[in-house]
């Protein structure tokens, strides 16, 4: 069950979850946050919010880890990908042509989503 925080909470096994961060708990585990003042249910409203939320942290993730690679890797990761370049020489140029890519491949994977 996927609950809000609402009070600082460690995982045994993981990060720390701060309050307004969410996670996916056993049910139990999530009954009881929420019976305790911890955590609270998500609405039905916190859902699309959440998912935006999620799709940013991800593509800021990505961009940190293109920043971290030299412009060999990237040259090399957008041809295994086939990403044009077209002439991009600098590491700014590629890093952007590099997320243009992922950008319109997670659009057409969303128009391809919607048309069943």
């Amino acid at each position: 069950m996927r609950v809000i925080m609402k009070s600082f909470h460690t995982l045994p096994d993981g990060p720390a979850l701060q309050p307004g961060d969410h996670h996916e708990f056993e049910e139990a585990e999530a009954r009881r946050l929420v019976a305790v003042g911890g955590a609270r249910h998500i609405t039905p409203e916190d859902e699309g919010r959440l998912d935006a939320l999620d799709r940013e942290k991800a593509k800021a993730a990505f961009r940190l880890q293109l920043d971290g690679m030299t412009v060999d890797e990237l040259k090399a990761g957008a041809a295994q990908r086939g990403i044009e370049l077209q002439g991009a020489t600098k590491k700014a140029d590629i890093v952007a042509a590099i997320i243009a890519a992922a950008e319109k491949a997670e659009q057409e994977a969303g128009a391809a989503g919607g048309q069943k």
